[in-house]
Order: C-alpha cells, then sequence, then structure tokens
C-alpha cells in the first residue's frame, strides 16, 4: 500500500454515527415491519451503527429479507465482516458503491460549499476538497472493486431493492441514488451535507415517492421516502397532489364522507403506523366495501365509522343511488343526469336511518386534540358537518380542510356553497382554489363551479418587526406596502438606541461608540419618532411602538427584538424588516404563499440588491453583504415561547420537549436559489446617504466611511472593487450601476432636490427594466496574475484598462485566481479557486462550468488555460520552451499545446512570434495568426528631466553612472554575457549596475565580474524604472531569444540607449535604435560597452529610439485583440472568399418561404465558383432547428426534382442575434444582400444600409461572375 493510502483517514475506525437515537429505531423497526425481501445499506463502516439496527430489525421480520452491506475501506470492512460472520443473511462487500465517473468534479463540489448553507459550511473549503482528493485516489489505488451496487444486482439477480440506506462517501449520493431509484423504501442519511442534500430535494418533489419522516436535527439530518405510486388511484388527481404534499408519518387524519375508501387507504399509507386515518361513510351497502378494502390494506391503522357527520349527534334519513353512483349518496335528494344523452335521471333506489355524530363529540370522546388534515366529501351538508366542528375550527385544531363543492348536491339540499366558505372564514380559516399542480391557488370566498374541491386552514399571519433609530427617509415606504395586504398582519417598531454589548460588542473593538448626536432622549432625533406616533394613530390595530423610557438604552439588540416576541401568542410568520430594507406587496404576498404551500419549511434565506449608493449595487455573491452563511435570513415559522438568541448573524430559537433549544432556521429553511427562483431578491438602501455613512462611521467604528463613500461616489466607471473605496471590506466584492444589472430603484432622489421618493409596485411593474448582457461575452482568465509578476502581467494589466477606456470592457469577464488578479476599474471580475498544475481536468471543468454559466462565446486565458469545449482563443507570447529544447511534458508547457491545439484563432505578440508558433504547430495557417505587438505606456516611459534622476539616484544610493539589466537571468537571458564584458573594461570601477526585475539575485557567478563596482538589486515601481531607464548609461539585454522584448521598448521610450542580441522579435521591437552584438560575442558586447559611452552614438541611439517607440501603444494592441477576439466570435459563419447575406421573412407561409430559399440557393450551388460561396442566413426570432428544418426540404427539394446536392459546393450559415460590434466586423466581409419579394425588413433596418451591395434575385450569376472577376 503506498503512502497516500497508508496516511488515508479511509484505513482508521470511526464511531458509529447512527446509534440508540430516533434513526437507528426507524431503520430497526423498518427492517422489522415492512413487507420487504432485500435491504441495501450503502456505507456500513464496521458494522455498529445503522447495519446492527438494520440486523437487529431483519431478525424478527417473518419474511427473512436479506441484507446487503457495502463498505470500501478494507479495515473497516475487515470488522464488518467478521462481526457478522455468523449471520447468515447477511452478505458482506468490500467495493465502492460506484464508479469514478460517478464522483463530483471539484468545481460542483466548490459551487455547492458556495451556494448552499449546509453543516458542511462549518469546515474549510480546503478540506472538503482534500476528502473528496483521498476518496477517489482510495478507489482508484486501494485495488477495491467500483460500480459495487450493479455488481451486488448482477451477482444476486436483484432488479429493485426494497429497503435502501444511503450513507457511503460523502461524495456518491446522487449516483447511488440512481443506481436504486425505485427503491419501494429509501433512507437518506446527512441531508445537510453534500452525501444527500440533493437527493433529499429531488425525491421530495418527485411524485413517485412520500416522505414519511424527517429529522434535521439529528446529527446532519435524515429523511425517509415511500414509493407511492402504486396507492393512487385514477380520479381526483390534483388532490392527491395536494394530499401527497401535505399529509405526514404520523399524522391523524379524517375521511369523512370515505365511500369505499380510496382515500383512506391513501391517507394509511402515507401516515404510517405511527398516523391514524378515521374513516366514516353512512351507508351500509357502501359501508361494507370500505371494510373490506380496509382488511386487505397493508396497515392497520384506518379506523371505521358507519357514521354520518352532521351538525348534530342524532339519526338522519339517507338517501342512496344504485351502486354505481353510491358516491352521489347524500342526506338530500339531488336531481342526477345519467351520464350519457338520454336526458334521464338517476333514480335514488333506497332510503335508510343511519346515526350522525358531531366531530366535536367524536373527538370529545376520543380524547383527540386536533385533526391535521379532515378530508370533507359530504355532497352538498359541508356547512351541516361544519356546524358540529364550531369547537374544533374555534380552537384551530383542524390543521387543514379540504372540501367538495357541488352545486347539484347542494341543489338537493337546497343549500349555498357560501354558507360553508362563511363558517370557515368567520371562524379565522381561509379558502383556496387547488391548483393543477397540486400547489394552493388563489384564495376564494365562495364557488359557483359545477363540482369543484377546495383546501382551507387557519388564516397565517404575518408578524413584521423593526429595530428603528433615525430611520428617515425609507421608515416612510414600509407603510405604503403594508396597508394593502390581504391578510392578517402587525407591524412591531423598536425604536431607541442599543448598547454596544452581546453580539455587536464587536464595533467596541472597531471604535464604535454611542455618541449625544444619534439620539434625542434614547430616541430618535431626524423626525422618526414624530412619524412612527402618527402610524399608530392611523393604524391602532397594526401598529404597536416600543420604547424604553426617555434617556434609557436597550440593553442590545437581543432585547429589542424579544421585547414584541413577549406579544406574539399565535402561530405566524415572524419577518424582520429593517428601515432601509425595502419589498414589495407582491414579495410579501409571495413569501406568504411560499410558507403555506410548504409546511416543512421553517425559514427563509434570500438575497438582496445591496445598494451603496443612490443607483449603485453589490453585483457580486457569496461575498461581503451576500454572504449565505448567514444573509440574508429574515423570515421564520415562529411558535410562541420562541427567543431572539442572536441578532448578528439572526437566531430564532424554539423550546423543545426534553428542554433543548433548537435554532429554527437550522431545520428546514428555504435557500437562496429556492426564494430567488420566486422574485424574492428585495432592496436594501444600505449605504445610500451621508447620515447613514455617519452613522456607521461613528456607531460601528467604520474608519473614514463618509470620504470613502464619497469617493466611491465620483467614479464613473463601473464595475470596482468595493474594498478599493471601503476599507472594512476585504474581499472581491464588485459594485456596478443597477441599471447594467437590470434593477430599476424602488427609492430614488430627483435631479437638484434631495428629497427621497419610492416607486410604487404598480410603477415597477409597468417600467421594464432589462439586464444589460453585452455581447459577445468572452472570459479571460487571468491566472498568469497568480502566477507571476514579470512583463506579461503588466501587458494584460494593460489591455484590461485599454479595453475599460474603448468600453469593449463590458464584453468580458475576468477570472481572478484567488485574488491574485489586479484591480481595475470597470472591469468585471469572478473569484475562481488558483490554479493547479496537478490537477489540470477539473480546472478545464471547471472553466466549462464558468463559461455555460456566463453564457460566455468565446475564451482567452492569459496563459495557457483551456475549457472544455468553449471556442478559445491562443495568445503566444513567445516560444522559448520549444525553441530551447526544454522539457516539453512540464505540466506548464503540455497544458500550452493543448491550448494551441484546441484553440479555434491565435494571436501573437510579434511576426517572429507568429513564425515561431506555425514554424512547430505547422497545421496553423501564418496567415490565420493575428500579430497584435506589445505596447507601451507613453505617459509613464518617457525621458525624465534630470533632477528626477537625480533623486532617483539619491533614493537608491547611486553614485555612479550605471548600467541597467532588466529581468536579468541566467539561461535564455544571458547576462552572463554583460559580466564578462563589463569585467574587461578597464574604466569598469568608475560604473555601478542597477539590476531590477522580478525574483533576480545575482548569482555568486556573476559577482567575480563586479570587483570595484556596487551592484544594486532594486524591485522598482512603473514610474522609477521609467527613471532607471532615463538615468541609465544603456540596458544591456543580451537575451538569446525573446518572444518581444518589453524591457527593449520601455528603454527606447524613455531615450534610453540600448545593447542587445538580434534575436527572436528584438530587431522587431528596437529597429536601428540599439547596438547589436553576438550573444557569445564577449569582446563585442565590451566594445560596444564603450561605443555607448560616446555621445555622438548615445543621442542617434536616444533619437532613434524615440521615433521607433512610437509605432507601439496599448491601445493599438487592445484594438488589435478585440477586433480578433470579435473575429473569432463570427468563426462559426464559416465565411469564404465570397460571402452573401438574405434576410427572409419568416412570418410568411413555408411555402413561399421555399419558394424563395430553393431560387437563391439553386442559384449559388450551380455558380463555377460555388466552393468559394458562404450564404448567411439571418434567422430573425427563430431557433436554428426550426430553420434548419425548412433548409433541410429546401435540400431534399433540389435533390429530388433537380438531382442538385447542395451539401458540397456552398456554404450555408445562419446568422442569428449579433451586437452592433459584430456587425461593424462583419459587414466588410459580406460581399452582397440578395434581395428577396419577402424580406425581414426590421433587420435590414438595424443595418447601415449603405455598407451592404444590394444584389437582385434575377441577376445573382451575373452578380457572382462580376464579384469573382473582382477577387
Amino acid at each position: 500500500m503506498n503512502t497516500h493510502l497508508n496516511n488515508s483517514e479511509l484505513n482508521n475506525l470511526i464511531p458509529a454515527e447512527i446509534k440508540n437515537d430516533v434513526f437507528y429505531t426507524a431503520l430497526q423497526t423498518l427492517a422489522r415491519e415492512e413487507n420487504i425481501k432485500t435491504i441495501l445499506e450503502i456505507g456500513s463502516s464496521s458494522g455498529e451503527g445503522s447495519t446492527e439496527a438494520l440486523v437487529t430489525g431483519a431478525r424478527q421480520n417473518p419474511n427473512q429479507p436479506r441484507l446487503y452491506c457495502m463498505e470500501v475501506s478494507k479495515t473497516r470492512f475487515a470488522q464488518l465482516a467478521k462481526h457478522y460472520a455468523d449471520e447468515l443473511f447477511v452478505k458482506c462487500y468490500n467495493t465502492s458503491s460506484v464508479s469514478l465517473q460517478g464522483f463530483p468534479t471539484e468545481e460542483e463540489v466548490i459551487v455547492f460549499y458556495n451556494r448552499n448553507l449546509t453543516n458542511l459550511n462549518y469546515y474549510p473549503l480546503d478540506k472538503i476538497l482534500g476528502w473528496l482528493k483521498q476518496d477517489i485516489t482510495y478507489v482508484k489505488e486501494s485495488g477495491v472493486a467500483d460500480d459495487g451496487i450493479q455488481k451486488i444486482k448482477r451477482d444476486n439477480n436483484i432488479d429493485i431493492f426494497d429497503l435502501v440506506l444511503i450513507d457511503g462517501s460523502e461524495f456518491t449520493g446522487v449516483a447511488e441514488l440512481n443506481e436504486v431509484y425505485g427503491a419501494k423504501i429509501i433512507c437518506l442519511d446527512d441531508i445537510n451535507a453534500f452525501k444527500n442534500y440533493h437527493n433529499h430535494r429531488k425525491l421530495i418533489n418527485d411524485t413517485n415517492y412520500h416522505l414519511i419522516e424527517v429529522n434535521y436535527s439529528v446529527r446532519n439530518g435524515y429523511s425517509i421516502f415511500r414509493r407511492i405510486k402504486d396507492y393512487l388511484f385514477e380520479h381526483e388527481n390534483i388532490e392527491q397532489l395536494l394530499v401527497k404534499k401535505f399529509v405526514r408519518q404520523g399524522m391523524t387524519i379524517f375521511d369523512v364522507g370515505a365511500n369505499v375508501g380510496n382515500y383512506s387507504i391513501l391517507f394509511s399509507q402515507l401516515v404510517g403506523k405511527r398516523g391514524k386515518v378515521y374513516s366514516f361513510e353512512p351507508t351500509s351497502s357502501t359501508y361494507k366495501q370500505l371494510v373490506k378494502r380496509i382488511e386487505k390494506s397493508e396497515y392497520q391503522n384506518i379506523n371505521s365509522s358507519q357514521k354520518a357527520v352532521y351538525s348534530e349527534n342524532t339519526n338522519i334519513q339517507f338517501n342512496e343511488f344504485p351502486e354505481e353512483y353510491s358516491v352521489w349518496n347524500s342526506i338530500g335528494q339531488p336531481q342526477m343526469l345519467k351520464p350519457g344523452i338520454s336526458g334521464d335521471y338517476v333514480p335514488i333506489v333506497k332510503h335508510e336511518i343511519v346515526e350522525a355524530i358531531t366531530l366535536d363529540s367524536f373527538c370529545q370522546e376520543y380524547g383527540i386534540q386536533k385533526i391535521d388534515y379532515l378530508k370533507l366529501d359530504v355532497e352538498g351538508a359541508e356547512s351541516d358537518a361544519l356546524q358540529g366542528a364550531i369547537g374544533l375550527l374555534q380552537a384551530k385544531a383542524i390543521r387543514l380542510l379540504q372540501f367538495e363543492i357541488s352545486q347539484k348536491m347542494l341543489e338537493g339540499l337546497n343549500r349555498q356553497a357560501k354558507a360553508t366558505f362563511d363558517i370557515l372564514i368567520e371562524h379565522g380559516y381561509e379558502c383556496h382554489r387547488i391548483e393543477a399542480n397540486g400547489e394552493i391557488g388563489e384564495k376564494v370566498t365562495d364557488s359557483n363551479s359545477f363540482y369543484e374541491n377546495y383546501i382551507a386552514f387557519p388564516t397565517t399571519p404575518i408578524q413584521f418587526f423593526t429595530i428603528a433609530l433615525n430611520g428617515e427617509p425609507f421608515i416612510r415606504y414600509h407603510i405604503k406596502q403594508l396597508k394593502h395586504l390581504p391578510f392578517k398582519w402587525h407591524w412591531h417598531i423598536v425604536e431607541g438606541v442599543a448598547e454596544l454589548k452581546h453580539d455587536t460588542a464587536w464595533s467596541l473593538r472597531s471604535g464604535g461608540k454611542i455618541l449625544d448626536a444619534h439620539h434625542n432622549n434614547g430616541r430618535s432625533c431626524d423626525g422618526t419618532t414624530e412619524y412612527l406616533d402618527e402610524l399608530v394613530r392611523q393604524y391602532p390595530e397594526n401598529i404597536t411602538v416600543y420604547r424604553k423610557p426617555e434617556g434609557v438604552f436597550w440593553d442590545g439588540k437581543r432585547e429589542m427584538v424579544n421585547q414584541p416576541l413577549s406579544n406574539i401568542h399565535e402561530e405566524c410568520i415572524l419577518w424582520q424588516i429593517d428601515v432601509d430594507e425595502l419589498w414589495t406587496v407582491e414579495q410579501i404576498c409571495t413569501v406568504r404563499q411560499m410558507f403555506i404551500n410548504n409546511p416543512d419549511k421553517t425559514a427563509a434565506y434570500y438575497w438582496c440588491w445591496y445598494f451603496v449608493g443612490n443607483d449603485l449595487i453589490v453585483s457580486t455573491r457569496n461575498c461581503y453583504a451576500q454572504n449565505p452563511r448567514q444573509e440574508w435570513l429574515r423570515t421564520w415559522r415562529y411558535t410562541p415561547a420562541s427567543v431572539w438568541v442572536a441578532h448578528e448573524p439572526p437566531k430564532l430559537a424554539e423550546p423543545l420537549p426534553n428542554g433543548r433549544w433548537r435554532d429554527i432556521a437550522s431545520v428546514n429553511p428555504f435557500t437562496h436559489d429556492e426564494t430567488e427562483n420566486l422574485g424574492l431578491v428585495f432592496q436594501h438602501f444600505a449605504y445610500v446617504t451621508p447620515e447613514q455613512l455617519q452613522f456607521k462611521e461613528q456607531y460601528y467604528g467604520y474608519k473614514n466611511a463618509i470620504f470613502q463613500w464619497q469617493k466611491l461616489q465620483a467614479q464613473t466607471r463601473f464595475p470596482v472593487l468595493l474594498r478599493d473605496y471601503f476599507s472594512w471590506v476585504g474581499d472581491a466584492t464588485q459594485v456596478e450601476k443597477a441599471s447594467s444589472c437590470g434593477v430599476l430603484p424602488i427609492a430614488y432622489k430627483q435631479e437638484n432636490n434631495d428629497n427621497w421618493h419610492f416607486l410604487s409596485s404598480e410603477a415597477l411593474q409597468k417600467i421594464p427594466v432589462k439586464k444589460t448582457k453585452s455581447s459577445p461575452s468572452i472570459i479571460v482568465d487571468g491566472v498568469f496574475f497568480q502566477l507571476y509578476k514579470t512583463g506579461i502581467a503588466r501587458v494584460w494589466r494593460s489591455l484590461l484598462e485599454e479595453w475599460v477606456d474603448s468600453g469593449f470592457a463590458k464584453h468580458i469577464v475576468v477570472l481572478d485566481r484567488a485574488g491574485t488578479a489586479p484591480s481595475v476599474a470597470g472591469i468585471k471580475y469572478r473569484q475562481v479557486p488558483p490554479y493547479d498544475y496537478g490537477d489540470t481536468d477539473s480546472d478545464r471543468a471547471m472553466l466549462q462550468q464558468i463559461c455555460d454559466e456566463e453564457n460566455a462565446d468565446l475564451f482567452i486565458s492569459s496563459y495557457y488555460t483551456t475549457p472544455l469545449s468553449t471556442p478559445s482563443v491562443f495568445l503566444a507570447h513567445d516560444m522559448i520552451p520549444e525553441l530551447m529544447g526544454a522539457n516539453l511534458n512540464h505540466p506548464m508547457w503540455r497544458e500550452k499545446h493543448y491550448g494551441i491545439q484546441h484553440a479555434t484563432a491565435y494571436i501573437s505578440v510579434s511576426e517572429n512570434t507568429a513564425r515561431d508558433l506555425v514554424k512547430f504547430f505547422r497545421d496553423i495557417p501564418l496567415e490565420s495568426v493575428t500579430v497584435a505587438q506589445n505596447g507601451v505606456d507613453h505617459k509613464i516611459f518617457s525621458p525624465a528631466i534630470s533632477e528626477e534622476i537625480a533623486q532617483f539616484k539619491t533614493k537608491y544610493g547611486i553614485s555612479k553612472p550605471y548600467f541597467l539589466l532588466v529581468g536579468a537571468g541566467t539561461g535564455y537571458k544571458n547576462s552572463i554575457l554583460f559580466f564578462k564584458a563589463f569585467a574587461q573594461l578597464q574604466s569598469s570601477q568608475g560604473f555601478d549596475i542597477v539590476c531590477t526585475g522580478s525574483g533576480f539575485g545575482l548569482d555568486s557567478d556573476f559577482r567575480a565580474y563586479t570587483s570595484g563596482s556596487t551592484v544594486h538589486m532594486l524591485q522598482l515601481s512603473d514610474e522609477e524604472l521609467s527613471l532607471a531607464y532615463s538615468g541609465a548609461v544603456a540596458l544591456i539585454y543580451p537575451s538569446k531569444y525573446e518572444g518581444f522584448g518589453l524591457p527593449v521598448l520601455e528603454a527606447i521610450a524613455c531615450g534610453c540607449p540600448v545593447i542587445t542580441c538580434p534575436h527572436g522579435a528584438i530587431p522587431e521591437v528596437a529597429g536601428e535604435a540599439a547596438l547589436y552584438v553576438n550573444d557569445e560575442d564577449v569582446d563585442g558586447l565590451a566594445n560596444a560597452l564603450c561605443e555607448i559611452q560616446k555621445p555622438i552614438v548615445r543621442n542617434s541611439l536616444s533619437f532613434a529610439g524615440l521615433q521607433q517607440a512610437q509605432k507601439f501603444s496599448w491601445s493599438k494592441m487592445a484594438e488589435t485583440i478585440s477586433s480578433a477576439l470579435i473575429n473569432a466570435t463570427l468563426l462559426p459563419l464559416n465565411l469564404r472568399e465570397i460571402n452573401l447575406s438574405i434576410f427572409p421573412d419568416w412570418s410568411q407561409s413555408e411555402e413561399t418561404i421555399s419558394e424563395e430559399l430553393e431560387r437563391v440557393i439553386k442559384a449559388i450551388a450551380t455558380h463555377p465558383d460555388s466552393n468559394k460561396i458562404t450564404l448567411l442566413v439571418d434567422k430573425g426570432n427563430l431557433d436554428e432547428e426550426e430553420v434548419g428544418l425548412i433548409l433541410s426540404g429546401v435540400s431534399m427539394n433540389l435533390l429530388m426534382q433537380e438531382d442538385l446536392d447542395i451539401s458540397e459546393g456552398a456554404e450555408i450559415s445562419l446568422i442569428g442575434q449579433m451586437s452592433e460590434v459584430q456587425w461593424q466586423a462583419l459587414l466588410p466581409r459580406i460581399q452582397a444582400r440578395i434581395v428577396l419579394a419577402n424580406e425581414n425588413t426590421d433587420a435590414i433596418a438595424t443595418l447601415k444600409e449603405d455598407m451592404l451591395r444590394a444584389c437582385q434575385l434575377n441577376d445573382i450569376s451575373s452578380e457572382l461572375d462580376s464579384i469573382t472577376h473582382l477577387k
């Protein structure tokens, strides 16, 4: 066993996790009592936990089921096999449950970690990724078999397991569920971790499975699902979906009007052995059928009664229809037409006196305190039945009530549907339709439907609470929304000053303090106090304000929140709504409905648009102000006696029967993604007024907050990094204009007016704002900034800055590797993990996932990284390793070659590097390589005045004339040549040497040549480097090869003479502005060192250098590369020598369109130069598949009718939605537009028509001849 395996944690024996707890008991009960033959346990460990529960349960099961145990660890498997060697029904397998392909990628784990708040977040990400690598390595190298589930199925002839426990590797749960799906019962452990997080949510939404037990607080949570498709019945499918969603294990269910028991049996399966179903069916013939079906059912949890449910305990007459119409049996006499067209009525064939009881009296007799779900189907007597349940309704003891309204049945009793609704509404219930997907639909108060089921439940109020101190102007917004809410609500406002203690005591360490300017005797001093008093006068039933006596502060924010909580005596939704957090009426109603539809959910997290200026918002996630581990938790399912135990981050706890407390949000919250999918992203105006910033600066200790904020407001280029303005922000949070993110601010200030205004919900809906996505979208991997700080980093930073100036930056997203990219205002960044040459496959997968998420059209890397499939452009800086004989198996060069071989387009920084590229990769045509020469910043690199040079020399103690080496080193940099030549100078002691560059240290061999001279090893800024060039005798640059030679360009731009070697791209850069020597000619370089001291030579070279440097600029390079990138996005069009375009009107009939297309394509396909032609077809708003089908039909017609095969010759490409910049690049390459009888005039109008030569359909042949002749 190798070192990796010896050190693997999988070799360790671990104590049983599932042991003597509720999950252990549940597994034991399932194995003992269920009708099962096969059990599969994935992740048995050493067999002392869940295995023990399954074994002890299965021993007592009369079916004698077989248990198959799987464990990948050899150490643990040995203990497992030994432990159960004598249990003949237990078979143990030392295997991985799935193949290696079943493991997730690192990026999938990273995305999960960042997006989901689970118990996995208690561990550092690096540790979790280490576990993943460890598990994969163990399966690869330990010798254990993989694909174990399939092996067990094959060996034992099993198609579907009866009972399955998924509790194996942290990372293979999803693949395991796919392998065992269809099992009768599926048990999931660790549903609050990666292992089964997605599985739990998948099965919850699976109509074939029903959640029968869940516990989110035992360790990492567990859940148990039962396959239920066998128990669904044919009619009332919508109602069954509702039942499946709301009925849970252990519930008490009443089926009133059970008929033959379809619902009762379904309820029975859903509530399980710990639940109870009470079925009521009054007529004897139907009741007998009910009893017979119950006796055949699998569970004995149905209590049946041959009784009618009515408004009083009495005997009543029941009127019965023939058996096939027994569902209409009623105390009324409805006129029911026979199905069909006969017009005959179904006769009542029997009258029977039956016993009737009230639900109140029945529950009192049997000691039933609450009914979790009541199904009421009493054929028109719903209001009568409810009259007998007034006590239950008053106590809100019926949690959910499904009732049927049938107009014919109501007529038979002379009843009105509204009477039923009125009873429920009067007693605090609300009634809703049932949607087609089983969800709770719109609220209703009456019905005129011929036949429909409804669902009712106690009204769910919302209790809002707000901490307020100096809440102007935003405090005035909320009532504008709350007053329109169509349900019970109350707003608790706690005003005053909170002492800096408990979970806000951190402010004291930052210098935070409470100043007299913050308050007026403990109250607001900006008019908020008076406004709140007015609110209470206007809405006395809905608003309560809590205050301490004047001059008294609150004992921290916990006390402030607990004050109103002590006044909330009902179950409700509790909502923290801060003064500057703005929600709309529609959002509030959606949240309430969300909780109603999901009774298992306990709290909800949200994203927000976090404003740091009037029109500036935080645009990134998983960062400052958008941390999913703690923000933004704003709503809870509240029960009386719950307590606010922390405020930052907020935590609401509820008491448990065992005397302990439980964090409500930790049980089963809505995630950020779930709420965002419902449009629940609120607006938080956190940093938009000077008053807010002043308060944060003083109360929280945010130093210089106002000054830094004002600096941000003055910025004109976005996005920017917030940390460049707010010193307390340490991550890569980005700020953009709200409009660029498609956000319309609810709060706004008009120009030249300091007053704030608020948009109404109606106005928000009427003003469409779309997120501006600039097409094409290009990903730039800033990986080089992570790896090195040398010249290529200067190139890429300069490109980014130029692209901001030109506006091209709107098309790009820079991948910031572990926070190493430079901060350039106007560049959008995305944080990604650092690059690892040891795991390039995972990196490619991660890059592809990002490209997919960003909908990227193109990818370019600053240094050789490549996604899996998104088209990429390769930028060649040099071919040094290829020319210098480096080990091309080194991971860096392997990745370089992979990037070259998978690129769709190529750019080079010099003509010479382009030639070298195609020399080593002969399948790349030289003409296909775009040359974009590096530039120089002439504002920085220009001749300096003598005073500045003197100051520079004084700063670094340079007392003599000096030679300058930049980026000096061994190897191809060939610095030794200079030192040998320098030693030959008789006047060498009259010179110093200045060396600068990334990490260069002077080798001891070099020092032997510098006796009597000082060698200055300096790390210089760009500004200081410019001074160093300007003051040097010469730049000595004896390199054997350069892909460009940036120091040479910088030197000549500063008027510095250059001595170099005529290799690579150096002559292309220096031109005649340098002295050239052979790279091995020591004497030649020594002579050049003497020659360069002559004023006439220096002046001549300096002048020539300044002239030569003007040919290079970063703006020119940036423009060339941006054009090349845009052209690369056009490569899928397969443009040729001759390119023609057509703009069909796709609203015409297919016959008309096909006829015109046939004429065009035939004319092109039959032209002698068709193999030089590309026809560009604008597809309008149709998708490619639709247009492709039409073109296929045209092609087939030409083949069948004209014997013309168009598959060879001309190319036909579809043009989709393209940006203006893409059209600008494409139009010069289109020779003509073929005019059609029916054209998309709107598409043509958006183009510059004069740039497209028009060609009539009848003139195609002659036009092509003319174009060909011109070519």
